[in-house]
């Protein structure tokens, strides 16, 4: 059974996962306000510039709260941004107990929101489902304390590891209940990205051209800008922002062209090896406010993600084809020995129409 104080956590990690990452850059945060063993208010942070999830529990109280023990998922915030500080409409509430799942890892509040609490009289506890609380911000946490997004890589691919056909033919590998689930995923990103040889082979869209106001970024690797202008991702850039990595060995002409272009962003970065340098551009896209990547392009990215130990996270559509050949869906330069293949934990497998799904963590 579980202790009251987790119970009540478990509720606000809950409320706090409804967001469904909409939050970044902020993180998602639950709470719940419990007064002589019941519940009397309850909240989450719904969007980035909303009401954070102190208030709307403080908001949504049935009975005054003067005496209320208060469980949050992060440590209440102390400073203003788009929003006041939660601290200030703690304080104002009459809560009497904090009791807090994780310290914030962001420095302009880390200890600054429990500080001010215990000022005030209010007593602050900290770790109650902790480890919970960090998996469930983990992309967060990554961005705050690297300066670097969380980076998901999604392969289809055949059951013997191929991505394509010796004529180079590649659709459809995954069945097409995939495929919608794929667009399902995208939505909670706040970009995809793929390489410029995924873009001159397949022409994605990287969207849904029937929904409106969609806004996850749509990221190409392109380290000479080979781009056609024509290429329906430039085509839509008026529908979801384009970002463009590249690097000095593009063309000066073509670099201002682009950007000249509506909704078109060109970042030039370093190079490693002659092409774009990923951990540079990824720097430069977290800087932008980027948080989680989805990584849909071929192999080659793939590839080279994983050698420049990028890559956080791994989804593969396994179809039940096998092709042969050299279109490995992942390239690169591979580990140099088997004892040093990464491996994969919080490992989750399901069947996706014919497809069978695997997700997991790499581990670091």
């Amino acid at each position: 059974m579980l202790r009251p104080d987790t119970k009540y956590m478990e509720m606000a990690l809950i409320l706090a996962a409804r967001a469904e990452e909409r939050t970044y850059p902020n993180p998602m945060v639950g709470a719940v306000i419990v007064k002589s063993g019941k519940i009397i208010g309850k909240g989450y942070h719904q969007r980035s510039g909303g009401p954070h999830a102190e208030v709307e529990a403080i908001r949504s109280a049935s009975c005054p709260l003067r005496g209320a023990t208060m469980y949050v998922t992060l440590e209440p915030c102390d400073h203003h941004g788009k929003t006041p500080p939660c601290t200030d409409a703690i304080i104002k509430s009459g809560i009497k107990k904090v009791i807090i799942a994780m310290k914030d890892p962001n420095p302009l509040n880390s200890g600054r929101g429990s500080r001010k609490l215990k000022k005030a009289g209010i007593q602050v506890e900290v770790g109650t489902s902790s480890g919970e609380a960090a998996r469930l911000n983990k992309k967060y946490i990554k961005f705050i304390k690297m300066g670097l997004p969380y980076v998901t890589v999604k392969l289809a691919q055949s059951l013997d590891g191929k991505v394509a056909a010796r004529d180079g033919s590649s659709k459809w590998i995954s069945s097409s209940t995939s495929r919608k689930y794929v667009k399902k995923i995208r939505s909670g990103f706040d970009a995809v990205m793929v390489g410029v040889n995924t873009v001159l082979a397949d022409d994605p869209f990287l969207l849904d051209e029937k929904r409106i106001g969609y806004d996850t970024h749509r990221v190409v690797v392109d380290s000479k800008l080979r781009i056609p202008a024509a290429s329906n991702i430039l085509k839509t850039a008026k529908k979801s922002k384009v970002i463009i990595g590249t690097t000095a060995s593009a063309r000066k002409s073509k670099i201002k062209s682009l950007k000249k272009a509506n909704n078109v962003d060109v970042v030039v970065s370093g190079k490693r090896s002659g092409k774009v340098s990923l951990k540079s551009f990824l720097k430069k896209l977290a800087k932008k406010g980027i948080v989680n990547i989805f990584v849909e392009g071929g192999g080659t990215l793939a590839g080279s993600l994983i050698d420049e130990g990028l890559v956080d996270e791994v989804m593969f559509f396994i179809s039940p084809k096998i092709l042969g050949g050299e279109y490995s869906s992942i390239k690169g330069k591979g580990v140099s020995n088997i004892a040093k293949a990464l491996e994969l934990r919080d490992m989750r497998v399901k069947k996706s129409g014919d497809d069978i799904f695997v997700r997991g963590v790499i581990e670091k």
